[in-house]
């Protein structure tokens, strides 16, 4: 199990052969419906250009030795075709954690690129380090179109200590006025919050003893009070 750990909700993950295999003897194992021979062309497609698959949350039933991946194909007559699939941990040629902002910034719609620019700078001073996943993610590791007008650009941080923690919440609560923004705050154990539902929080009149928010972890989605969240770091 410890060699699961590693792996992150976000994290990007290049499969072997072995690990293709499994993948695609996985969809055949699924009742047919009218978007099966889509997906499978576009997996084979996947595989072709060698794109990397995303880790998420762990299947209650994996193995230990199993890590839990995901495909997020290109939107299709307003649809979004999402795959889940297994692969053994050893057949995962690559592994690295989802992308750093500063590298997509230059591939966003132009209009966000210079606040992005401004947000991602800020963010280095005081040692936050965004990353994001999602849609943005997909159009620059594939070239396909998943970014539209209405599409939110997804960030993630790690804070290191509560006073990190309220430096990333103040730069997100200043530029997402400027910029489509939406993600998630990971704490330790990889406890990730909405910092949207964050910054609401912050807004009622209610003890941070006493109010509780929804958390995703790799195994389970629960709600964990946010005293609890901010004690999980430390003071400085």
């Amino acid at each position: 199990m410890d060699q699961i750990e590693q792996f992150q909700r976000h994290d990007l993950v290049w499969l072997s052969h072995q690990a293709w295999a499994a993948v695609f003897a996985q969809q055949m194992q699924r009742v047919p419906d009218e978007m099966t021979s889509f997906t499978v062309q576009a997996l084979h497609r996947w595989q072709q250009e060698e794109w990397p698959a995303v880790v998420r949350r762990r299947d209650i039933d994996a193995a230990d030795d199993e890590v839990c991946i995901g495909f997020a194909l290109v939107p299709v007559n307003g649809r979004k075709p999402r795959i889940a699939a297994r692969v053994k941990a050893q057949d995962i040629l690559e592994h690295q954690p989802s992308l750093a902002l500063s590298t997509v910034i230059p591939f966003v719609a132009p209009q966000w690129q210079p606040a992005l620019k401004v947000f991602n700078s800020e963010g280095n001073a005081v040692g936050v380090r965004w990353r994001v996943y999602g849609s943005v993610v997909f159009e620059f590791l594939t070239g396909q179109s998943y970014v539209n007008e209405q599409s939110d650009i997804d960030v993630l941080f790690r804070p290191q200590s509560q006073e990190h923690l309220v430096q990333g919440l103040a730069l997100l609560r200043q530029f997402q006025t400027q910029i489509p923004l939406d993600g998630e705050v990971i704490f330790p154990q990889s406890q990730a919050v909405s910092w949207k539902e964050w910054l609401l929080s912050d807004l009622v009149l209610e003890s941070s003893q006493t109010q509780r928010l929804l958390v995703k972890d790799n195994q389970q989605v629960r709600l964990v009070s946010k005293l609890e969240l901010m004690q999980s770091l430390s003071a400085s």
